[in-house]
């Protein structure tokens, strides 16, 4: 298969999933079942889905493994194999021990199909975690549209499925982390967390501030966060390796798929590094700060949880909105709660619709870049697009689609973290 037609072929199956999702959140059949019977029914469909779609893919069409698997996971795998230490005797932007991981599952089955094996059934959990958060702190209703979207994801079934990135772990061990903490474990709670910067990559820190800010047993967290995250990083600091070196190696990158690209591409100028990162450190800090807040008054357990599931959401689209270096796929990391926004407020079945758009775009603007643009940066696109080459034009216009959907669900996060601060009542009145 033809990069041209990997593209066509990922958004076809982008589109049916997601025209799927919003026909099945949009039905009030999901709603009058039993819980126990639709629970049951959503996780054998995900299940069934994924791994139909892994065997016909792989097995049935002999497709190659495309995307990061091949270069980024399985070569230093290999290296790990090898007793190599990572940032030293190989490069690498994941974690320390991410290599290590992948180097155990070659050495089950010694092919690139494993990692993404192993990527599809970590995703088997995430459903049954993130179920029993968030009917801790939303409606039935609610709960059903947001697994039913993750059902339907065009971003599930392509960035894990089809390309195995391994961020859906972080996603499962985020959920983890809040059921754990509302179980009144936070150090379990804590460590869980940790555990996904020390073995997959850096993006679990990100979340760190809101646990501790918003949980009632804050330093409980810290210590079971603390104590995992120098145990992992102390061995290899030990070991004299550079644990910093995935933070130098990757801030000077720029990839598309974020607001400093289109920005250059259409103006070709490309602001100071501090301007571009004080951008983005501001808008954290404003998260961390309406966070900050509502951890002052001290919510109650359903009430923090709703606060930091959110607050992580508003954290992750912050960071693949303005960093300069960032990844749709990023958005996997908190994609379940985000889907959980879009049964809240007015206007449901626009906001539905929007949001099966944007799972789309997701999944094929990037890949239009690696596939037709080499991955080339914004100042050849500005060209490119002076001299008026068409195929540009309909690539920026979904780069800007896709800021513009960062945005729009940036926006909806933090709305939703201050409807989480407000009385039980007013809560209930907005929600319906």
């Amino acid at each position: 298969m033809t990069g041209i037609q990997s593209l066509e072929a990922r958004a076809a199956l982008g589109a049916s999933f997601a025209t799927a999702g919003y026909i099945l959140a949009c039905s009030r059949r999901i709603q009058s079942v039993a819980q126990n019977s639709f629970d049951r029914a959503v996780n054998i469909a995900f299940i069934g889905s994924r791994l139909v779609l892994y065997v016909v893919v792989f097995f049935v069409l002999h497709l190659a493994v495309r995307g990061d698997v091949p270069t980024f996971y399985v070569l230093p795998a290999r290296a790990a194999l090898a007793h190599k230490l990572p940032y030293i005797d190989y490069p690498t932007s994941y974690a320390p021990l991410h290599a290590t991981l992948d180097g155990g599952l070659l050495l089950l089955w010694n092919s690139p199909l494993v990692i993404l094996l192993f990527a599809m059934v970590v995703e088997w959990f995430l459903l049954p975690v993130w179920l029993r958060v968030s009917r801790l702190f939303l409606s039935e209703e609610n709960v059903r549209i947001g697994a039913v979207l993750y059902l339907c994801s065009a971003m599930s079934v392509i960035f894990v499925t089809i390309d195995g990135q391994d961020n859906v772990v972080l996603a499962v061990l985020l959920g983890m982390a809040l059921l754990l903490l509302a179980r009144n474990r936070a150090a379990f709670s804590g460590a869980v967390l940790a555990a996904g910067a020390v073995i997959i990559k850096f993006l679990p820190l990100l979340f760190a501030p809101a646990f501790f800010l918003v949980s009632n047993r804050r330093w409980r967290w810290l210590l079971g966060f603390g104590l995992v995250l120098v145990a992992g990083y102390g061995y290899f600091v030990l070991r004299h390796v550079p644990i910093l070196f995935p933070f130098y190696f990757e801030h000077t990158s720029r990839t598309a798929s974020d607001l400093p690209y289109v920005v250059e591409a259409i103006a070709n100028y490309t602001p100071p590094s501090i301007v571009e990162d004080a951008v983005l450190g501001g808008t954290l800090l404003f998260v961390l700060a309406l966070l900050a807040r509502i951890g002052l008054r001290r919510p109650s357990r359903d009430a923090a949880i709703e606060v930091i599931a959110f607050g992580c959401v508003a954290l992750n689209l912050a960071l693949v909105l303005l960093s300069r270096k960032s990844w749709p796929d990023y958005v996997m990391l908190t994609l379940f709660p985000l889907g959980l926004l879009m049964g809240r407020g007015g206007h449901r079945r626009l906001r539905l619709a929007l949001f099966a758009v944007f799972n789309v775009i997701a999944v094929t603007t990037h890949s239009m870049w690696a596939t037709i643009f080499s991955q080339f940066l914004a100042g050849p696109l500005h060209a490119a697009l002076r001299q008026g080459v068409p195929v540009a034009w309909v690539f920026l216009i979904t780069q800007i689609l896709l800021v513009a959907g960062y945005v729009w669900l940036l926006v909806e996060s933090v709305q939703a973290i201050r409807r989480a601060d407000e009385p039980s009542v007013t809560r209930a009145s907005a929600a319906s």
